[in-house]
């Protein structure tokens, strides 16, 4: 038998439609890798944003923490003050009790000049240690006070800017800062000698006013008390020397003083500001490579959400703990810091309470999401 060819017949080129499934799938997978870049420059983005938020989160509770140290820091000097002053008093109750014993006792003159001796052996004691000690120490506490005032709200911004470039949160974070930053003191000035003279009478006046406590003197109690510390104040608090007065809170032009400062006081806010550059490039460049070259990372969604990303904003306040009235907030360390709701400052840097004519700061809160 003869052999026959059953090939089939070979199509035409333009009916031949094989490999175009390969053909799809390469569109197909360029679509995919896009996708996925943008899926993967989302997740980036959320984790940086985390981050870059809890590294304005240190910095806005750091910068509240150091003013509420510094605060502390304050009240604790003024303590000792008044200490010091106590143990004066203390001396010249003494004193004057030997010099009154003296005086009753002057039917026995042996024992009245014997009283009169030791009142004034304590006398030229208690001079001595006024003037050794309880004016250098005033001076001492004054000074240090007045430091403190000035210049920790600087040693705070150092500390945030020492913390953020430790590397603790880089990436992403590159430098941070507290707003505000220039001339902005603790909120102290220093007040007659005269408070420290009042406190530092205090223990003394419970002392001897003991024995009305105990048969429930009530109102009276409290005369007698304030009676007590009045005296002592009049009669042996030193001169008022404007280099030993001691620094309370300062009610600026009144408008905080509600008892609690960080329900409208403006003065004890602290705003954490991070700025930080995550890598989204990598993204960007395979995003733009699935894109056939089109440019996305700089009017796209990488650049919207990249931009977003590279700043992040907090608050933190540093505020009074306890239930005393506005002039004992510098005598007790109560001083604690705590979260706020970011907002705004109606106050930029020092300068008015807008940033140009017409351009309100608030209305930037409308439109931020933190």
């Amino acid at each position: 038998m003869r052999a026959t060819n059953t090939r089939t017949p070979r199509s035409s080129l333009h009916r031949d439609d094989s490999g175009a499934i390969m053909v799809i799938g390469v569109f197909m997978a360029m679509l995919v890798t896009g996708f996925l870049y943008y899926i993967i420059g989302i997740g980036n983005t959320i984790i940086f944003r985390e981050r870059m938020q809890d590294a304005a989160d240190a910095v806005a509770f750091s910068g509240a923490v150091m003013h509420a140290r510094g605060m502390n820091l304050i009240a604790m000097i003024n303590i000792v003050m008044a200490l010091l002053v106590s143990i004066l008093f203390a001396l010249r109750l003494v004193q004057w009790a030997l010099f009154a014993a003296a005086a009753l006792t002057a039917w026995a003159p042996p024992l009245s000049a014997t009283l009169a001796e030791f009142g004034t052996t304590i006398m030229n004691l208690a001079n001595q240690y006024e003037n050794g000690v309880v004016q250098p120490a005033l001076r001492l506490g004054h000074t240090a006070q007045d430091v403190i005032r000035t210049t920790w709200p600087y040693l705070a911004q150092t500390r945030v800017v020492v913390s953020t470039l430790s590397g603790t949160y880089q990436p992403p974070v590159t430098r941070g800062f507290i707003h505000p930053m220039i001339d902005h003191p603790l909120p102290v000035r220093p007040v007659n000698i005269r408070s420290t003279c009042i406190h530092a009478a205090e223990p003394l006046s419970r002392f001897l006013t003991f024995p009305l406590a105990l048969l429930g003197g009530g109102s009276v109690l409290s005369w007698a008390t304030r009676l007590l510390d009045e005296a002592m104040a009049l009669f042996f608090c030193p001169r008022n020397d404007a280099s030993m007065r001691p620094h309370e809170i300062d009610p600026g032009d009144g408008s905080c003083n509600d008892g609690m400062p960080g329900q409208d006081c403006e003065y004890v806010q602290i705003r954490g500001i991070v700025i930080g550059t995550p890598p989204f490039q990598a993204n960007e460049r395979g995003v733009s490579m699935a894109a056939w070259g089109r440019n996305t990372g700089s009017g796209g969604l990488f650049g919207t959400i990249g931009n977003l990303s590279h700043i992040g904003l907090a608050q933190a306040e540093y505020y009074y703990e306890g239930d005393e009235a506005r002039d004992e907030w510098t005598w007790h360390m109560y001083w604690r810091a705590r979260f706020r709701r970011f907002r705004m400052p109606t106050n930029l840097l020092g300068i008015g309470g807008a940033v140009g004519p017409g351009i309100d700061l608030s209305i930037i809160d409308r439109v931020m999401i933190h």
